[in-house]
């Protein structure tokens, strides 16, 4: 818990950010039901962040309203995230959770979803994880189509065939045109 206000200018719901309203049927707050389609997505991706207590204006702002009572939040997420029916894997740690007061008594919950290391993956929900796997495109949630989950379920078991070492070999082996050509295309897709 922090006693910083948090602080919404400029954010937007893109690849790596969701923002849920999480009030609840009686506004005092409750874990969305459609957190852990993002929270696989995230997982499966490249992580992100969960806004609980955030809606998003038809323009795409976000607005803070705030939960009034975060353990009706907080407390549930830890018990279905512990649930091998709800989620495959719980990829959070306390840290991972943070509760910012929005001043007007009520506090918005952040949730930083790690992205899932080949070996964890798929991340799914519900115990199925052909139906049950997600990604994340642009600002929105997909299920994952079944060739994608098997290649993911692959992954688990083979070793990564870029991980290992290779006795006797120097950068003269590397084509270096090759090597370039790789760095331009994920500094494009990753400019950071």
């Amino acid at each position: 818990m922090t006693d910083i206000p948090f602080n919404i200018d400029e954010l937007r719901e893109d690849i790596d950010t969701e923002a849920k309203l999480a009030a609840g049927r009686d506004g005092k707050g409750a874990l969305p039901s459609d957190f852990w389609e993002t929270y696989s997505a995230f997982a499966n991706t490249d992580g992100g962040v969960i806004l609980l207590g955030v809606s998003e204006k038809e323009d795409g702002v976000f607005e803070v309203v705030g939960v009034e009572e975060p353990d009706r939040v907080v407390q549930p997420l830890w018990n279905l995230l512990n649930n091998p029916q709800k989620v495959s894997r719980n990829l959070l740690t306390d840290a991972s959770v943070k509760r910012y007061p929005t001043g007007n008594g009520r506090w918005v919950i952040e949730i930083e979803v790690p992205c899932a290391s080949r070996k964890e993956r798929p991340v799914f929900i519900n115990g199925n994880p052909l139906t049950g796997t997600f990604k994340r495109l642009h600002s929105g949630d997909y299920r994952c189509r079944e060739d994608e989950v098997r290649r993911m379920i692959a992954e688990q078991v083979e070793d990564a065939r870029d991980a290992k070492v290779l006795h006797g070999f120097g950068l003269d082996d590397l084509n270096m045109e090759s090597v370039d050509d790789y760095r331009n295309r994920l500094s494009a897709a990753k400019p950071a």
